[in-house]
């Protein structure tokens, strides 16, 4: 997403960091430092190994639903997310009592940068087998991943309740607990995950890094992510989250390639091609960065991260009249407050570029409201004062 990861979620939570600096001057503009595709990194698979997940081929004998079953986690295992998750699906809806189908298509909606949709059949496995600990650390990842990290907490604490030796509940509470910013406490829970074999787990070593980001240790980020992409090669997610780290770096070539190689193993993800257009922003390149922001809206319509930083490429070229309308789409779709609090502080300097001072204080306003701590929101309502005092 982490992510903005990420995730961000996101996280997709995939839950990363995003950062705003506010240029103040004639046609004053913020520049995005770093963004979680959380929004977000997107989480690696649950379990060390990825290899345990490989279904044997189907035999004979087996029913219609566990053939399905089966091909379900062979898609899954090869980071065919949609797929999946489709697969998983029918099982479920054939037979919605079967906590393997209901685990199996929630993991799938997550990675696929669905956590929202997940948090339902996370939630229906759970309840099918309450002693499961790794139905309650999916549910965990479902919450965080969505923006309620409240839930995830608890659901967290009810894995490693239930399986003290589960790496991957350590690993959850400890990346929820990041996204509290209780960055002493998630320390404590990843070396409990380390103490219980989880150190070649991928979900360990992505949530180990996106400590080291939150920590702003990029260069720690990076090695870690490289190690999860070792580990679990076959996950778009992991390529996500290390190119956003090297980003951060202003590696960008490098970014390019780990978001290039993401798109290559999931095409209908907008975010690998979200993420190169922000990298080829970041180095000035706006031709190109237009080229894969609008690709990743065509992949997603309703990709809101997307058509927001597509509105920026517009912005910093001061082609306000193109930048106004994707700005505008991203504060419809977008669903995190604090981002489209982002999207409405800069609607607000388009309005204040055009003289259009009551649409600019409405735009304040409203991105105040979702966030309390937008200085540049404030600044801008200075403006709109100053340029309407009589």
């Amino acid at each position: 997403m982490g992510y903005t990861y990420r995730r961000r979620r996101s996280g997709p939570n995939w839950g990363l960091i995003v950062s705003l600096a506010l240029v103040v001057g004639a046609a004053a503009y913020f520049v995005p430092q770093y963004l979680n595709p959380q929004a977000g990194p997107p989480p690696p698979p649950l379990g060390g190994d990825a290899a345990s997940a490989v279904a044997a081929a189907p035999s004979a004998g087996q029913t219609p639903a566990a053939v399905r079953l089966t091909e379900a986690d062979q898609q899954f295992t090869a980071g065919h997310w949609t797929a999946a998750a489709a697969a998983y699906a029918d099982v479920a809806r054939t037979d919605s009592a079967n906590a393997t189908a209901q685990a199996g298509w929630a993991r799938a909606l997550i990675y696929d940068d669905k956590p929202a949709d997940a948090i339902e059949h996370a939630q229906k496995a759970a309840d099918l087998e309450p002693r499961s600990a790794i139905d309650q650390a999916i549910l965990a990842l479902a919450f965080d991943w969505a923006g309620n990290t409240d839930r995830a907490l608890t659901s967290a604490r009810r894995a490693v309740e239930l399986d003290p030796n589960l790496a991957d509940g350590h690993a959850y509470l400890a990346e929820a607990l990041i996204d509290k910013f209780r960055l002493k406490e998630a320390s404590d829970e990843l070396d409990h995950a380390l103490g219980v074999g989880g150190a070649d787990n991928p979900e360990v070593l992505r949530v180990q890094a996106y400590l080291a980001e939150t920590n702003a240790d990029y260069a720690g980020a990076v090695d870690l992510y490289r190690r999860a992409v070792d580990k679990a090669p076959e996950r778009s997610y992991l390529e996500l989250s290390l190119g956003h780290a090297l980003r951060a770096m202003k590696r960008y070539e490098e970014a390019i390639q780990a978001f290039q190689r993401a798109a290559d193993l999931n095409v209908d993800d907008p975010r690998a091609e979200g993420g190169m257009g922000m990298a080829y922003y970041a180095r000035e390149e706006y031709d190109s960065a237009q080229s894969h922001l609008e690709r990743s809206v065509e992949i997603d319509p309703n990709y809101a991260n997307g058509w927001g930083q597509l509105g920026w490429v517009f912005y910093v070229q001061k082609q306000y009249d193109k930048a106004q309308p994707d700005f505008e789409k991203a504060a419809e779709l977008e669903k995190d407050p604090s981002k489209n609090a982002e999207y409405r502080h800069a609607l607000g300097w388009i309005y204040i570029n055009t003289k259009q001072y009551a649409k600019a204080k409405e735009e304040f306003d409203q991105a105040l409201a979702e966030n309390p701590d937008l200085q540049g929101a404030r600044d801008g309502l200075q403006v709109v004062a100053a340029n309407t005092a009589h």
